[in-house]
Formats: structure tokens, sequence, C-alpha cells
């Protein structure tokens, strides 16, 4: 379970509203009605971490690694997106969004559209062979997650978290159960703790990091594996009045019929 579908249950399962500091509050609403801007993700987890839990069988060890890359995105004043994310082992992807709903991401061959993705996806899977380095990147191509940071703090408009006030920094943390509903302090042992910390300074959110520590079950013998995760998102109220698409990905992007377009609507 990563963070982000954590707050997405935070805000479908809460019952009212926070009462969120009036600072913090301001700031949320201002980075939801920014137009333009770009912002950086850092994976702060730690490198390969040895990880021990008990079974009926016996101790098992697991080393665990976060994965995620390290981001950087921008959205122009047209509402179209610009994300490039860069993995440890060296993997590089560009991913253009049009505000349409239009998507082509540069990858070791070139400009790809998501049914490119897909289709070299199926040769790789027809070849039956082991994974290859292409079947690696193309996988990370394929439809990636993308929440910009207005996106990812807005449940919190929606949440009763109680937040800590220390300077410019506000810090909550919420508890919840293996299904990841919210669960009182105290009243049972938590399977998941996320832990917000955002930085606002002259109204508006500078960065913010986000921490997940807990535990998920697999197989069906519910075996509990720890988990984490830990990045920093830092904001850069700078705004881009229009991205730039090379020709090749703009070929890409007009070959595609988003759903805008075939309702009769006009392609940027």
């Amino acid at each position: 379970m990563s963070i982000r579908i954590v707050l997405f249950l935070l805000a479908s399962t809460a019952v009212a509203h926070a009462a969120l500091p009036a600072t913090l509050l301001v700031a949320i609403e201002r980075l939801r009605d920014q137009k333009s801007y770009t912002w950086e993700v850092i994976n702060a987890d730690p490198g390969p971490v040895a990880q021990r839990f008990e079974t009926r069988r016996g101790t098992v060890t697991t080393v665990q690694q976060n994965t995620a890359p390290h981001v950087n995105g921008s959205i122009d004043a047209q509402g179209d997106i610009r994300i490039e994310r860069e993995w440890a082992d060296g993997v590089r992807l560009v991913t253009i969004i049009t505000a349409a709903g239009a998507v082509a991401t540069l990858t070791p061959e070139g400009w790809m559209s998501e049914r490119d993705i897909l289709t070299a996806q199926a040769e790789e899977r027809i070849s039956g062979g082991t994974l290859t380095p292409r079947a690696i990147w193309l996988r990370r191509a394929d439809r990636p997650e993308v929440f910009r940071p207005d996106q990812e703090l807005l449940p919190l408009l929606k949440t009763d978290i109680d937040f800590d006030v220390s300077g410019n920094t506000y810090t909550g943390t919420v508890l919840l159960d293996g299904e990841g509903a919210p669960i009182e302090p105290g009243s049972a042992a938590p399977d998941l703790t996320v832990t917000f910390a955002l930085n606002v300074q002259d109204g508006t959110i500078r960065d913010y990091e986000l921490k997940l520590e807990g535990t998920r079950r697999i197989s069906r013998a519910r075996v509990p594996v720890p988990i984490s995760e830990h990045r920093i998102v830092i904001i850069t109220y700078v705004p881009v009045s229009r991205i730039d698409i090379p020709d090749e990905a703009q070929s890409k992007l007009e070959m595609i019929r988003t759903p805008a377009t075939q309702r009769g609507g006009s392609r940027r």
C-alpha cells in the first residue's frame, strides 16, 4: 500500500472535515488553485535494508528496498504536464501528459505512445525469456502513476488529522488498520503509520515530507511483511508558460485520439 492509496482512503472514509490550522488550510487551498508550477520528488528511503519477521515455519529474512524514482515535474499554463523520472539503476524516462489526456514517453527506443508501450510489452511476453532490461523499463513506462502535489495534498482538506505546529512546520500522524481505515490512538495496534510534515512559508507550502511505516499481509497465510515509504517533495511556484514538447513527441500526441477529441473537443 502506497502513501497515495492511503491518502485516497483517508479522503473517502473520513466522516468530518478537518479543523486544519488556518495557515495550513490557506496554503493547501492556494496550491490547489495554482495553475502552473514545478516540483521535485526525492526518494528519502535508505538503500537495501534487511527485514526479519516471524512465520509459522520460523524466522524469515528479506531485503526491502524502495525503488521509487527521483522525479522532476512541471505543469504549464495550458495544463500540459512534463514528468522526468530517473531510477538508481540509471533508467531515465520523460513523459508528456497533455491537458486532454494524451500521453507520450521518451524511452531508450525513442518517443512511444501508450499503445506503442503495450505492444512492446506483448512482444516481451511472447518471447518467453527471462526478465530483460527492456521489460523493466517498459513496465516503468506503462501508464505511469503521476500525482501532482496539489492532488496529493487535497485529501487533507477532508480529514480530521490533528497537526502539531513548530515554527513553519506542520506535522500530523495517522494510524491505520490493515484495510487502510483510521483508528484511534491506543485503541488497537496500527498496521500502518503515516506521518506528514509540511513546511509553510509566506502562506505557501514550500516542501513536505511523507513517511509510511508498517506491515502488509501477503499470501494465503496472511504473513505480515514490513513496508516503508519516505519521500520529500519540493515545490517551486514559478509559472511555466508552455512546456517544451519535441517534434517527435508532438507527432505521437497528435495521433492519439483522446476522449476529449472523440467527443468533439479541440486538440491544442
